[in-house]
């Protein structure tokens, strides 16, 4: 069966959120309901990606950038597909769509005890960075 990759749209946040839920060591909040995605996508057009097999969404990004440097979250390939070079495939899409906006360095946030990924983000030549802390604070206080 193809795979086709084409840019994250509204329409798959129900189908991609499933696939990101179903996903271990994907970290998931708030800010993935739709009205929130919806924002996500119209600040950063066709950079986000999904894949679909046989109409079926097997695989989503999200890609966006702050003008300065580029970012991927949430990169999902469906169990029953993984192996195939789908992650790849998406990572290739986002990173090319960066590059056309001018950017030349992209970061993404992976969790410590998600091996698989920390593996598969170095294996695409990705470095971690350990000179690096992240902060984080809600802006409801």
């Amino acid at each position: 069966m193809s795979t086709l990759l084409r840019p994250f749209e509204p329409g798959d946040h129900a189908a991609a959120l499933a696939l990101w839920r179903r996903t271990e060591g994907m970290g998931l909040g708030a800010w993935d309901e739709a009205e929130a995605i919806q924002r996500f996508l119209e600040r950063n057009p066709g950079l986000s990606v999904v894949a679909e097999s046989a109409g079926k969404l097997i695989g989503a990004a999200l890609c966006g950038h702050d003008g300065r440097r580029g970012f991927i979250y949430h990169l999902a390939v469906d169990h029953g597909f993984r192996g195939q070079g789908l992650g790849r495939r998406q990572v290739e899409f986002c990173l090319a769509g960066l590059r056309g906006h001018g950017l030349t360095r992209c970061h993404l946030v992976a969790y410590q005890a998600n091996a698989e990924g920390r593996a598969f983000w170095r294996h695409l030549g990705f470095r971690e960075r350990s000179e690096l802390q992240l902060y984080s604070r809600e802006l409801t206080e």
